[in-house]
């Protein structure tokens, strides 16, 4: 049974990239005349990203991050850094400010989202993620990545150390400077958090006065069991897979579900899948347009960043013969692992794994007039009943005036 909603509904587009001086989701595509993907070292760059953004209309910029080179892949990092995947990072953090996540002690985390949340007035949010990554691992000085229902449960307790120095440190009113009296702060509204727990442990007074949000936005984009427990403890936005609405429904479902047997209220969970519109003024522009792209995806680079998304090496297997990951454990991303198997119907094999990653990964790819591609996404939000959409493609100024065109198509759709 469908989920009552009301008639109209407030969509929202976010931008989804990566601060790397090379590809996110369109691996290969720097061959494209007039990429920019080289330039993404500088300020200027992240800079325009936003200006194209708040042009648009765009809602938010998700950040993807990650930490070491992903060298699953035949045992080398070669093939991200030849097909320019993934590497030359920047810090986001350090970015954000310029434009308007680590895995931090929760005290020092703390005074960085509030940090942020005070300089951008209360327009940060943060993405939740515990690592996958083994040479992430490595690279922070550790052996291994963290078993992957282990992560989460250090998760849940981080997080209830983190609300405790957002939420219970201050209270409203603390902040005096009362030039009659000489106080600055009054004592009895600042309380010392002491948490002891079987991972993290404080004993602090909050670091920062409280920000415009004091608990940011949360987004989560976990959707193992694991991870939509948690999501449906802690999110507020998700980003999940789906190639169909089908499959974003039944992703809608249960995390609302679990938000509502914790207590929340589940229509407050925005439902954000991935799509890649490739759009064109005619159908025939719009495929010309495909298919150049697809010709400049870099599989090798794709299977690379599958390598290490699910944690094998695609590279000990026959690159055009079917690949049956129902037989192999993994530790790796769990939602990636589900993209593989939850079709039967579809045969993988390594190389066609890659190019698809490369294409700008999973999600759906209409390719038409805006017109067409609103179709599309009109029977994402009716029929999958998502609140949104995370927009993953090569960022270029030619592409705001037909995201512009799309967008004001969809919010007339759904909201009139």
């Amino acid at each position: 049974m469908k989920r009552k909603r009301g008639p109209k509904r407030q969509l929202h587009l976010n931008f989804f990239e990566m601060s790397c001086t090379g590809a996110h989701m369109g691996i290969g595509q720097f061959r494209t005349p007039g990429d920019n993907q080289s330039t993404k070292d500088t300020l200027e760059y992240y800079q325009w990203l936003a200006k194209l953004a708040d042009r648009g209309k765009i809602s938010c910029i998700f950040f993807a991050d990650v930490y070491g080179a992903e060298d699953t892949f035949e045992g080398s990092a070669k093939a991200c850094f030849t097909s320019g995947s993934g590497v030359g990072w920047l810090d986001p953090m350090s970015l954000v400010s310029g434009m308007a996540a680590v895995s931090k002690n929760p005290f020092v985390m703390a005074r960085t989202v509030a940090t942020l949340d005070h300089v951008t007035k209360g327009r940060f949010a943060w993405n939740v993620v515990t690592s996958y990554s083994k040479t992430a691992a490595r690279a922070m000085g550790k052996p291994d990545a963290t078993e992957h229902d282990q992560r989460y449960e250090e998760a849940h307790e981080y997080m209830d150390l983190i609300y405790s120095l957002w939420e219970g440190s201050w209270e409203d009113g603390a902040k005096l400077f009362d030039k009659e009296t000489g106080i600055a702060y009054d004592w009895d509204k600042v309380h010392k958090v002491t948490f002891k727990g079987k991972y993290h442990n404080t004993e602090a007074w909050g670091p920062s006065l409280p920000s415009p949000q004091r608990t940011p936005v949360l987004f989560q984009a976990g959707t193992s069991k694991a991870g939509s427990a948690f999501a449906g403890k802690h999110a507020e936005a998700i980003f999940c897979g789906g190639r169909t609405p089908a499959d974003t429904a039944k992703t809608a479902k249960m995390i609302r579900d679990i938000a509502k047997a914790n207590g929340r209220d589940p229509d407050h969970i925005k439902i954000f899948p991935q799509i890649t519109p490739i759009i064109g003024r005619t159908l025939e522009e719009a495929q010309e347009k495909y298919e150049r792209a697809l010709a400049n995806a870099d599989y090798r680079g794709g299977l690379a960043k599958m390598s290490n998304y699910i944690g094998i090496d695609f590279s000990k297997y026959p690159l055009d013969e079917p690949f049956d990951l129902k037989r192999k454990e993994t530790n790796g991303i769990q939602t990636m692992i589900s993209v593989l198997t939850r079709d039967p119907s579809i045969v993988w094999t390594p190389r066609k794994i890659g190019q698809q990653m490369a294409f700008c990964g999973f999600g759906p790819m209409p390719v038409g007039t805006p017109d067409m591609i609103a179709d599309v996404m009109e029977s994402f939000v009716n029929e999958g009943d998502v609140d949104g959409f995370n927009v993953a493609c090569k960022f270029s100024s030619e592409f705001l005036p037909a995201i512009a065109v799309l967008w004001l198509l969809l919010t007339i759709r759904t909201q009139t």
